[in-house]
């Protein structure tokens, strides 16, 4: 049985990019640890949800006291994005001791240095494990990208043994365009595809009695609209 690191940014990213991937470690009996290491509190839904500008989902312009709920402060919206993250990963069948909220780093803050700091905390908690974060290559969000550059990094001094950079859907064009040759491989859930769409589906959830405010969909709406029609996830070799 192999251990596996996946390395989280924000909540939504570990069902929209790598819920595929999880999922058939899962099948094969692979133990899978996902690390969330921002808190996720730069998110613009929160403007939406407080009725400041026009919520993407509904279409309007929300009022909190007539759907049911308070205003959200920067810390309500963490909880609420960690809840939807929980939920995400129990439906995609990760047991909750293997579900790590460390979120150590400010959304949008992060450094090489300090994404390779946290790498270098959980391989030695786990020597020998696995390591699955983003890529570097294309536009994609400094979170995502520093987490690796600091995977690459430690690769290439051979502490990593093993690495796969996955690359978002939504950035696969211009990650092919930014390393000519690139080889992407691409995983689809083998059995319990209905586990990936379950996790992406706790995104979309709108029921502010429960503290759920879609805040994913809100922000990703076509994204997980695209993985639930068809979840995949892709990844490439250290270049």
């Amino acid at each position: 049985m192999a251990v596996n690191l996946f390395f989280i940014p924000h909540q939504d990213d570990e069902a929209l990019t790598f819920g595929a991937a999880i999922r058939n470690h899962l099948n094969v009996g692979d133990e899978c640890h996902v690390i969330l290491y921002t808190d996720g509190s730069a998110s613009n839904v929160f403007r939406q949800l407080n009725g400041e500008t026009r919520s993407s989902i509904h279409r309007k312009i929300l009022n909190p006291e007539r759907e049911g709920y308070a205003p959200l402060d920067p810390t309500d919206l963490v909880r609420c994005r960690n809840d939807e993250f929980l939920r995400s990963c129990l439906a995609l069948g990760l047991p909750v001791e293997n579900i790590h909220f460390v979120q150590q780093l400010r959304d949008g803050t992060t450094t090489v240095e300090s994404c390779e700091s946290l790498i270098r905390d959980f391989t030695d908690r786990y020597p020998g494990a696995r390591v699955k974060t983003f890529t570097d290559l294309g536009g994609n969000h400094i979170d995502h990208a520093n987490m690796g550059r600091a995977a690459l990094k430690l690769h290439r001094e051979d502490k990593i043994a093993d690495l796969r950079l996955y690359v978002e859907p939504y950035n696969l064009r211009q990650a092919k365009k930014t390393q000519r040759g690139l080889e992407v491989h691409k995983e689809k859930p083998e059995i319990n595809r209905e586990a990936v769409v379950a996790s992406l589906r706790e995104y979309t959830k709108w029921n502010p009695a429960l503290e759920q405010f879609a805040i994913g969909y809100h922000s990703v709406r076509k994204e997980i609209d695209a993985a639930i029609a068809n979840p995949v996830s892709y990844y490439h070799k250290p270049y």
